[in-house]
């Protein structure tokens, strides 16, 4: 009995890996389309989407295994329904967890109508209801049918389902501790950015302050210059406008220079992240933080910039 269990475990996990790759292609292929330049989707750092495996195995698993559904015979409309509403679960959950661990979402349905929370969306749902239907209908009998013609030993199929396991366990592993190194990257670049524009705000919000300091000075000023040296005095009422001149115009011309410089320490900071950080930073849709949202939309923007300057 174990060793049967063990056989179909192994089927599935094999089952899954090859529906998790099916599913990146289309994934890749569909977003190259939409960006124009290849872009590579999903969680992992490997060719798989594992929540195409999962809603995949699971429609073989209800439409193949489960009595009531099995044989082929049930309905379109039926299947279609099952496999709307199935997706929708699916999506949500997946979508919800993510956003809970990492505070991020891999994508944001928030602009398309009839959404909740921008992790599921009305025409998504009905776009996965069809694609159920083609695979129920057509692609598992094709697939089943294949896959029983090429019979492997047993021990060759847990063998194969035992280094998918590891190899998707070690990509998990490392997909986590990346994306937990890019959310401390994106809160240490946000407190350096900020320090530095603090420091010229203050600069320049300081500058009439300074200038007020100087003019109440002035008088005392002004009554030791009359007693020791007329000639002087006059000289520096004369430069008084001039400096006074000089040090609103200058504040303008600082503040700009700062923000100038912005662009370019995205760009700075983006060239120091390590190929894991771009990558995700790339396959994430957006942030739920409010204080990391801001920041990651200039560092993904720089990221562009940068990979369109070297094609």
């Amino acid at each position: 009995m174990e060793g049967i269990t063990g056989m179909i475990v192994a089927d599935y996990i094999i089952k899954f890996i090859i529906f998790s790759f099916i599913g990146w292609i289309y994934e890749c292929t569909y977003c190259t389309i939409t960006t124009g330049h290849w872009d590579n989707r999903g969680f992992l750092f490997g060719p798989i989407c594992p929540i195409y495996g999962i809603g995949a195995l699971g429609a073989m698993v209800v439409f193949n295994e489960i009595p009531v559904f099995h044989g082929g015979d049930t309905p379109m409309w039926k299947v279609f329904f099952i496999c709307m509403f199935g997706s929708a679960v699916l999506e949500y959950i997946v979508s919800f967890i993510l956003e809970k661990r990492f505070h991020a979402m891999w994508w944001d349905y928030s602009n398309v109508p009839f959404n909740i929370k921008g992790r599921i969306c009305l025409p998504a749902s009905l776009g996965f209801g069809v694609a159920g239907v083609v695979l129920v209908k057509y692609f598992f009998p094709w697939f089943l049918g294949l896959t029983g013609g090429m019979s492997l030993h047993p021990i060759i199929n847990e063998i194969i389902a035992s280094a998918f396991i590891f190899i998707l366990g070690m990509d998990l592993a490392v997909s986590v501790a990346s994306i937990t190194e890019l959310l401390s990257y994106l809160d240490d670049v946000t407190e350096k950015f900020d320090e530095r524009m603090e420091a010229s705000v203050e600069m320049v919000t300081s500058a009439p302050g300074v200038i007020k300091e100087k003019m109440t000075e002035a008088p005392d000023t002004i009554k030791e210059k009359i007693q020791e040296a007329p000639e002087v005095l006059r000289e520096k009422i004369s430069d008084a406008p001039e400096a006074l001149k000089e040090k609103i115009t200058e504040a303008p011309m600082v503040w700009k220079e700062k923000m100038s410089e912005a662009p370019n320490v995205f760009r700075e900071k983006v060239q120091h992240m390590n190929r894991k950080q771009k990558h995700h930073l790339r396959s994430i849709t957006t942030f739920k933080m409010k204080e990391k949202t801001q920041m990651f939309e200039k560092l993904k923007k720089a990221l562009k910039e940068d990979e369109n300057r070297e094609r």
